[in-house]
């Protein structure tokens, strides 16, 4: 690793045009490169560029296409975490309407993925994200380089800082599980950009997002474990200090919207034949007879109006994505808290048009004891 304030090393990278995906892969915004040997994780005053013995970087075909590569091979891993990263970097970019400018763009052009490190853990950092390893048992191993939830949480920090900055005082705690939180929603969101994801989970749940499934579980694991769950029944109240903890009652106000945003919408357009006052209700507040019907009236709705379902979760997903990527521009790192994010992406809410979603979100965050309304 190249320690800060030596002298910087002569090979340079050059950027690459718009659209052009050169070896690694790499682009005029980012660039993998594989270490050949073991390497430390990244800890100041050790910082990029990586300029040690590497890996071949993984090569286009005639195509252009990095789709020839075999699944079981390094060149696969790196070419995974990049398309994951450039992908979700659409995306958002995509939600706020201009090209994303890195927090390190005045030290770094680019940045730099490192996609295998022996370390149980992923971490993203000034001008780098670099990806460990999973270990499912003594003679297995899963990279998290190929893990989408987990590479998509790791960009959504370098995200919410290139778009809010750092803060420039100390901050509160809840700053610190608000960008846990809000990278696993830009994880969460980012995947229902898939239409293979889509019409796997409806099909898995029948329409119907109050089940356990695959978009609540965050950063799904070797077998049926998962860092974190968006559904939960978490307040503030309920949780303790630490980070990952304190992230779970904003996540579970800001997934409860995103499904009563998508409950509320089927009913209201005549998609599924249920009440609209059990439509949309937490799960763990639900008696067993709403529960029965909930999943009854939607299993009818998707055996009928599969793509119609699959449309109505689109436009929440876009509603909501939109709401918080423009409220960025809106908070202040130094004085955020669950409070202020949450009545920012409402009041964005209410500037698309949309004060009723605003209104779900706040009774959600109500719910969850971040706010108080009288």
């Amino acid at each position: 690793p190249h320690a800060a304030g030596d002298e910087k090393p002569e090979t340079v990278w050059i950027s690459t045009p718009p659209g052009e995906i050169k070896a690694g892969p790499a682009d005029r915004r980012m660039y993998v490169v594989d270490p050949l040997f073991e390497k430390p994780v990244y800890e100041y005053p050790y910082q990029p560029p990586f300029v040690g013995d590497s890996f071949p970087p993984a090569e286009a075909g005639p195509d252009g296409h990095f789709d020839h590569l075999d699944p079981q091979s390094r060149e696969f891993v790196c070419a995974h975490a990049f398309a994951t990263l450039r992908r979700v970097l659409d995306i958002w970019e995509s939600y706020l309407g201009h090209e994303i400018i890195w927090h390190f763009a005045q030290t770094y052009e680019r940045l730099e993925i490192i996609p295998q490190v022996n370390w149980h853990n992923a971490q993203s950092g000034y001008g780098y994200i670099e990806l460990g390893i999973e270990r499912g048992d003594r003679e297995s191993a899963y990279p998290y380089a190929l893990n989408f939830d987990v590479i998509a949480h790791e960009f959504g920090h370098a995200l919410i800082f290139a778009e809010m900055g750092p803060p420039t005082s100390a901050a509160g705690r809840q700053y610190f599980g608000y960008h846990e939180s809000v990278s696993d929603l830009i994880a969460l969101i980012s995947l229902l950009h898939f239409d293979s994801v889509l019409d796997r989970l409806l099909r898995s749940t029948n329409g119907n997002l109050l089940t356990m499934n695959e978009l609540n579980r965050i950063a799904e694991l070797a077998g049926d474990k998962q860092i974190r769950t968006a559904s939960n029944d978490r307040k503030m109240s309920t949780v303790s200090d630490a980070v990952h903890d304190l992230s779970k009652p904003f996540t579970g106000a800001i997934f409860d919207t995103l499904v009563e945003l998508y409950h509320r919408d089927a009913v209201d357009r005549g998609l599924v034949d249920l009440p609209k006052e059990v439509s949309h209700d937490r799960l763990f507040e639900l008696d067993h007879h709403e529960i029965e019907l909930i999943g009854t009236r939607f299993a009818e709705a998707h055996a009928a109006r599969s793509f119609l379902l699959k449309s109505t979760l689109e436009n929440a997903r876009d509603l909501l994505g939109s709401a918080i990527a423009r409220s960025w521009s809106t908070l202040d790192p130094n004085t955020l808290n669950y409070a202020v994010a949450g009545a920012a992406i409402a009041d964005q809410f209410d500037e698309m048009g949309a004060p009723d979603a605003g209104d779900i979100l706040m009774e959600n965050l109500e719910w969850r004891e971040i706010v108080i309304r009288t």
